[in-house]
């Protein structure tokens, strides 16, 4: 209870401060949550854990500002070294002025942005779980929003076809170096405020280091209507192979069914059209750590 109405205090402030304000400015790839169907599992899932009621923020504002109770926790102490001491290690930085590419490291748990081939900056960031892995690849921003909540102050969306991805904020940042999203990169709020005034829509963004590639760790069976990177790498291994699965666009749809089934007859297993660790192996795609 102590811990919950520190963390409280520390949301409410952090809201408060940050003066956020909901806007679009791009395209329509605003994050889905409440999206049904297989979407929705592939897409972020950031938003904060518990609903804060008017009267629960109050209650935690008036006790945080009152210091009551006292004694930081670990978490509390990471916070604030955060908020004090500015991760980038700069207390004045320039907008660059060539042109701007973004990679993010997904073992290092860093994002980089270059300016005409340069690393210019670095930045501190939590990534996905091994379960729900950031797809790695090379991508686009295609929208640019303001946003408040789980999403932290700002959002820059990917064009990733089975999903709703970005790069965002948090309202947890002592999570930042993490391995906890849902595929999503977070970023403390005034790092992403930072970068999201200097990124243009259509800036490159490089995801790499995934131990696993493409697929999860473990793996996943994947049935009609899964979506994701395991999907594409799917698609592409049985195109590699000579077995059409039509567009690979990370969508497990019927010609991609077709295709696994062609497969599985082809090496003389059972027909189900979803995909295995039996298929998997014969596919050749296998974990490796």
């Amino acid at each position: 209870m102590v811990i919950a109405v520190i963390l409280l205090g520390i949301a409410v402030i952090w809201q408060r401060e940050s003066g956020t304000r909901r806007e679009e400015l791009g395209l329509d790839m605003a994050p889905g949550i409440d999206e049904p169907g297989p979407v929705k599992e592939y897409s972020c899932d950031c938003e904060p854990e518990e609903i804060l009621t008017p009267e629960m923020m109050q209650l935690a504002e008036s006790q945080f500002q009152a210091g009551e109770p006292s004694g930081p926790t670990e978490a509390l102490e990471l916070f604030w070294q955060m908020e004090i001491a500015d991760p980038s290690g700069q207390t004045e930085i320039i907008e660059p002025t060539g042109r701007i590419d973004i990679v993010v490291d997904t073992v290092d748990r860093t994002l980089t942005v270059f300016s005409d081939g340069r690393p210019y900056r670095k930045f501190p960031v939590a990534v996905g779980k091994s379960s729900t892995p950031s797809p790695p690849g090379q991508w686009q921003v295609v929208s640019k929003g303001a946003w408040s909540g789980g999403f932290g102050t700002r959002w820059l969306g990917l064009n990733m076809p089975w999903g709703k991805y970005g790069i965002h904020g948090t309202n947890k940042p002592w999570q930042i170096g993490d391995l906890v999203s849902a595929g999503c990169i977070r970023m403390l709020n005034h790092d992403v405020e930072l970068i999201h005034d200097w990124i243009p829509i259509g800036t490159q963004v490089v995801i790499i280091g995934n131990c696993f590639g493409p697929l999860r760790n473990p793996r996943r069976e994947i049935g009609p209507g899964e979506r994701g990177p395991d999907v594409l790498a799917v698609q592409k291994r049985l195109k590699m192979l000579g077995f059409d699965p039509g567009a690979q666009d990370g969508m497990y749809e019927q010609s991609t069914i077709d295709a696994v089934k062609e497969f599985q007859k082809g090496h003389s297993m059972r027909i189900t059209g979803v995909v295995t660790d039996e298929v998997y192996d014969a596919l050749g795609l296998f974990l490796f750590e």
